[in-house]
């Protein structure tokens, strides 16, 4: 979806002010995260300032729509947002989720495998496994790095258990000895 410059008049009393890029930051951060203003939520989404999109996309009430926005964005910090808002992050089904892991960023393909569990919609088997075998370390170690999701089999842990990354190898054993 196209960016556009949002235009902002507040009134008070009847009495209309003009207000700039500023001043909608500022708002931003106060707006109530309720359904009722999804709506708006969609337009801010829509925003062409990053700072506005990235403070949006943390709200816990955003439509599908707005989801699909930031999961689009050129904003890495609003697409991280979303990736583990456990309130949004459920609604992302595999092509959205697969299009991240296409991107290849370290950061957010760390923030998929942390929030592993939450994404529901979504073909985890595949996912994990993909997320295992990762060139990068970081990737590798989010999948085990707060509590091992029950959905990263024993076979993804063996084969990480032999990690050349030491970190990667011990906190793989460390987790099959407790399975076991």
């Amino acid at each position: 979806m196209k960016k556009q410059e949002l235009s902002v008049e507040l009134f008070i009393n009847g009495t209309k002010v003009k207000a700039g890029h500023d001043f909608l930051e500022d708002i931003v951060r106060n707006i109530p995260d309720t359904k009722t203003n999804s709506k708006i939520f969609d337009i801010l989404a829509t925003s062409n300032n990053y700072e506005i999109r990235e403070n949006i996309s943390r709200f816990e009430s955003l439509s599908d729509e707005a989801i699909n926005i930031f999961l689009e964005d050129d904003c890495i910090e609003a697409i991280d947002n979303i990736l583990c808002n456990s309130a949004v992050n459920k609604n992302i089904n595999d092509e959205q989720l697969r299009n991240i892991i296409k991107k290849d960023n370290v950061k957010l393909l760390c923030t998929i495998a942390s929030n592993i569990d939450d994404y529901q919609n979504c073909n985890i088997c595949k996912v994990i496994k993909r997320l295992s075998k990762h060139p990068n370390a970081k990737v590798r170690y989010s999948l085990l790095r707060w509590r091992v999701s029950d959905l990263v089999s024993t076979k993804i842990l063996k084969n990480l258990s032999n990690d050349s990354d030491i970190d990667v190898s011990s906190k793989a054993k460390e987790t099959l000895k407790n399975r076991n």
